[in-house]
């Protein structure tokens, strides 16, 4: 007999009744037996479209939700996707998104415009340079003559960088200068 007392001590260690009690402990038993059913209402549980049951996922996975299959459907059928704006409302919006583009453009064109009287205000001036700088030459230039070749290798290198060369420029129809041994 020894064995049965030594199991209904640890059954009743096991429900806490006898050992809690005798240790002098005041908090209640928290274990539950596992084999205590659940009762509950599943029924309800169940996922429905505007008060219709839902149906099962072929997949059998009931939390993952179906996708609405058509357009329609999603816009306005369905109470939760029931949130499609007025006519008006799209109206207001889609006259408000055309002048932003709108806006938009104009801005565009008017940095564009801005770019390109900015390119030919630079060209004028380099040109404009060009021009003064021949002019301004000219009254200091000198001309080498038949023996260009040897005075030139008589010249030091600071001497070199000193002469210019005029050239037409065939596209522009305008004398400028260029480097003495540009071809």
């Amino acid at each position: 007999m020894p064995s049965s007392s030594a199991s209904a001590s640890a059954s009743a260690a096991a429900t806490g009744s006898a050992s809690a009690s005798t240790k002098g402990s005041s908090k209640p038993s928290t274990f539950q037996p596992s084999n205590q059913l659940l009762t509950a209402d599943f029924t309800a549980t169940t996922q429905t479209v505007d008060g219709k049951p839902k149906g099962r996922n072929a997949s059998g996975r009931n939390w993952k939700l179906r996708p609405q299959k058509r357009a329609t459907t999603i816009v306005t059928k369905v109470s939760t996707n029931n949130r499609s704006k007025s006519w008006e409302k799209r109206k207001a919006e889609r006259e408000a998104q055309k002048a932003a583009k709108e806006r938009e453009k104009e801005l565009r064109e008017e940095m564009r415009q801005a770019a390109i009287a900015k390119k030919e205000r630079r060209l004028e001036n380099e040109r404009r340079r060009a021009e003064n700088e021949f002019k301004n030459a000219q009254k200091f230039a000198q001309n080498l003559g038949r023996h260009a070749d040897t005075k030139m290798k008589a010249m030091s290198k600071k001497q070199l960088r000193q002469i210019k060369k005029t050239r037409m420029n065939n596209k522009t129809g305008v004398v400028e200068y260029v480097s003495p041994y540009a071809k």
